[in-house]
């Protein structure tokens, strides 16, 4: 066991035996490297987790403090949201970033300066100065003929075989999640969301006026397993929105194993994984991990991607690998939006063409 997890573990156990009562300060993480014989990065790193995990709260300038009991229970239950109300809140929030004098922790961006932006520009010009009127009719839902096959190549490529036909290419990656869930639900269903999870899922919720069933994840392992099955049991859950890799906003990705366990545990409640994979070409090691959608035997994982958080944030093209919903989410599509922009899904198409999108 990792030294940090025994700290988090030792503390965890300390609180749970009333030695630190709600409220109460912490040991400082100089005391706690003294104690320990640790490093601060462990100690810290301990403190993150604990936190994470609804155990305690941190104040600035003062230190970590033992959370409330009603803010532990929170986190260890599944919550129910009869009504999500954020909308108000998120758009307020995003208004306030474009002030330049305020730092945007919470936009999940990497730096532009990091996107090909020249070759992509060359990209876009070779196919405008080739569009035709009929390239508008051509790239309606599912999308670009070669953009789908190249996606179902790079599908092939990590062992997923799928059919370029179930694909569909969306308005960016919010589009394809939000027009998922509107094909597998109808208002008032239920839904199962990660806790915490990425205010986009909120929003779609409050959108489409479903009830939002809050499973307990964490940094360490995810999604808590049991407790889903158990929601899973006691509630007629239609969908469920999770991220798999790199959760926004823990970090976590799920283990192979654990990804193969929701896949079929899910698949024993007959209820359809959304899964939000837009950090999937931002792992780091040897070899990217597989997405859940691997383990999918039955196509009710709809796997939502997107290039804005790897290539380009401004075309705003994403798709969904959809399996057996893909006719459902094009209607939905063509009754919504219509389509994803022309230009940009040749454009893309172009680009991945030249292989330089792997060298990037």
């Amino acid at each position: 066991m990792a030294k940090y997890q025994q700290l988090t573990d030792e503390i965890q156990q300390q609180i749970e035996a009333g030695i630190w009562p709600p409220g109460t300060k912490l040991p400082s993480l100089r005391q706690q490297v003294a104690q320990h014989g640790l490093s601060l990065m462990t100690v810290m790193h301990a403190y993150e987790v604990l936190e994470s995990q609804g155990w305690i709260v941190s104040r600035p300038q003062s230190g970590y403090y033992v959370a409330p009991r009603a803010l532990q229970t929170a986190q260890a239950q599944v919550a129910l949201s009869e009504q999500v109300d954020i909308n108000d809140f998120v758009f307020d929030v995003l208004q306030a970033i474009r002030d330049p004098a305020i730092v945007p922790f919470g936009s999940a961006f990497p730096d532009p300066e990091l996107f090909p932006q020249r070759q992509l520009m060359r990209s876009l010009t070779n196919v405008s100065h080739q569009l035709t009127p009929l390239d508008a009719l051509n790239n309606l839902p599912p999308g670009n003929a070669a953009l789908r096959q190249m996606l179902a190549q790079r599908y092939a490529r990590q062992g997923i075989t799928l059919s370029p036909d179930e694909i569909v290419i969306t308005n960016g990656a919010l589009e394809a999640l939000n027009l998922s869930l509107q094909a597998l639900t109808e208002p008032g269903d239920y839904v199962v969301i990660e806790q915490p999870t990425f205010y986009g899922a909120l929003q779609a919720i409050e959108r489409l006026k479903l009830k939002a069933l809050a499973v307990p994840s964490d940094a360490q392992h995810g999604i808590d397993m049991q407790q889903l099955e158990e929601t899973l049991q006691r509630w007629p859950v239609k969908a469920c929105w999770l991220m798999t890799t790199l959760q926004n906003p823990l970090g976590v990705t799920l283990s192979p194993a654990r990804k193969a366990q929701l896949v079929a545990l899910l698949a024993r409640y007959q209820v359809p994984l959304i899964e939000d994979d837009v950090y999937a070409e931002l792992w780091t090691g040897a070899e990217a991990p597989h997405p859940a959608k691997y383990w999918d035997r039955g196509g009710d994982v709809l796997h939502c991607g997107s290039f804005s958080k790897c290539l380009v944030a401004g075309f705003r093209v994403g798709w969904v690998a959809a399996g057996q919903h893909a006719q459902r989410i094009q209607r939905l599509q063509l009754m919504s939006t219509l389509s994803t922009s022309a230009p940009m899904q040749l454009a893309l198409a172009d680009f991945l063409a030249t292989r330089r999108y792997d060298t990037h």
